[in-house]
C-alpha cells in the first residue's frame, strides 16, 4: 500500500476549570450584554421567555385579510442546496404505483410511505442554544462538553422550544429601502432603525424581527452569483440593539443572519456569539422574505402574526421550519 501520511497533531492540556452537578461551568462569565440567570438558573429557552400569551394575542389582532405567506424553502427533489450541509436524501419506502404494476404485498392496500435523511440546519431552520459555544459556554453557562456525539445536546436541545414561536412579527426590509449589495453588503444598528421608521413599525418586547437582505432572492434568481461566498447581514453591534429592544427571535434571508465576512474588526461568526451564547436569542436563517416584502410594499403594513415551530427532535442543535406569516 502507498504512504499514508499521519494526521497532524497539536499538544493539549485538560481545561483548568470544574463543572458543577448542573453542568454549568463553574466561574463562567458571560459576555456584555446578556440574559444569563434572567429567567432562572436552569433556563434553557432563552428569549422565548419573552413570547408571552400577550405577545400572541397582539400578532392575532394584526390578521385584517387573512393572506398567508410561507417563509420556509422547499426541501429536496428539484430544489437547490442553498445552505452548507449535505443534500437531503428523500427515499419512498413504498408507493401506490407498486399496486398497480403488480408488486404488492399479501395485504394489498394501495398506499405510500416515505423518509427523508437531513441535516436538521440545510434549509429554512432555527439554530438552538446548543449550537454555538465560547470558552466552553454555551447559553446560560452550561458546559459545551454536554453536547455530545452519543447523546446530542444533553441541555439546550431544540426540543424545549418546541411550544411554538407566536408573536408580533416586523419586517424590515433593508434591501428594498436601502441600496444594500447582497453579497458585500452589512446591516448596523443604525440601519436597522432608520428601516423601522421608515416602515412605520416600533419595535416592541416580545417581537419577531424579520431583515430582508435580498441576498436569497439573488442567489436563486441568478445563478452565476452562487459561486459567491460572502452574504449581507447584521454587523455586531446589532446585538446591543436586540437586547435593547428586547427581540424575542431574529431571521434573515441569508445563511448566518450576521455578514460574512464581516467589517474587518469583527471577527468570523462573532454575532453567532453574542445572539446565541450570551443573550440565548432564537435566531432563524434561510427564510424566504421575497413575496412577503412584495406584499408589504404594497400595502404598507410591516407587522403581521408570525407562527411556527421546530420539530420536537430531542437534544437536537437545530431544525427545520415552515414559518406562517398572516396580514
Amino acid at each position: 500500500m502507498r504512504n499514508v501520511p499521519d494526521v497532524t497533531l497539536s499538544a493539549w492540556q485538560p481545561p483548568s476549570y470544574s463543572v458543577d452537578a448542573n453542568g454549568k461551568v463553574v466561574g463562567a462569565v458571560p459576555g456584555k450584554p446578556n440574559n444569563w440567570g434572567r429567567w432562572g438558573e436552569d433556563d434553557q429557552r432563552g428569549t422565548a421567555n419573552l413570547l408571552t400569551a400577550e405577545c400572541a394575542q397582539a400578532g392575532a389582532a394584526l390578521v385584517r385579510r387573512g393572506a398567508v405567506f410561507s417563509l420556509g424553502l422547499p426541501i429536496g427533489h428539484g430544489a437547490p442546496n442553498i445552505g452548507t450541509r449535505s443534500e437531503p436524501l428523500h427515499l419512498v419506502r413504498r408507493a401506490t404505483a407498486d399496486q398497480v404494476v403488480g408488486d404488492t404485498d399479501h395485504l394489498g392496500i394501495e398506499s405510500s410511505d416515505d423518509l427523508v435523511v437531513l441535516p436538521l440546519q440545510a434549509s429554512t431552520q432555527l439554530d438552538g442554544h446548543g449550537h454555538f459555544a465560547h470558552d466552553h459556554t454555551f447559553y446560560n453557562g452550561y458546559w459545551s462538553g454536554l453536547m455530545t456525539a452519543g447523546q446530542g445536546a444533553r441541555r439546550l436541545g431544540i426540543h424545549h422550544q418546541a411550544g411554538g414561536i407566536v408573536g408580533r412579527g416586523i419586517l424590515l426590509d433593508v434591501a428594498r429601502h436601502t441600496d444594500l449589495d447582497p453579497f458585500n453588503g452589512a446591516i448596523n444598528a443604525a440601519m436597522l432603525d432608520e428601516v423601522a421608521a421608515a416602515h412605520g413599525v416600533e419595535i416592541r418586547p416580545g417581537d419577531i424581527v424579520l431583515v430582508r437582505t435580498g441576498w436569497l432572492g439573488t442567489w436563486l434568481s441568478e445563478p452565476d452569483t452562487r459561486r459567491r461566498r460572502r452574504q449581507a447581514g447584521l454587523t455586531l453591534d446589532t446585538i446591543d440593539w436586540l437586547a435593547a429592544h428586547d427581540v424575542a427571535m431574529i431571521a434573515a434571508d441569508n445563511k448566518t443572519v450576521e455578514a460574512v465576512p464581516g467589517p474587518e474588526d469583527q471577527p468570523i461568526l462573532s454575532w453567532h456569539i453574542g445572539a446565541l451564547r450570551d443573550l440565548g436569542l432564537l435566531v432563524g436563517e434561510l427564510f424566504d422574505l421575497d413575496a412577503l416584502s412584495e406584499d408589504c410594499a404594497a400595502d404598507g403594513v410591516y407587522e403581521f402574526l408570525f407562527s411556527t415551530a421546530p420539530l420536537p427532535i430531542v437534544n437536537a442543535v437545530g431544525s427545520p421550519l415552515n414559518p406562517l406569516v398572516v396580514k
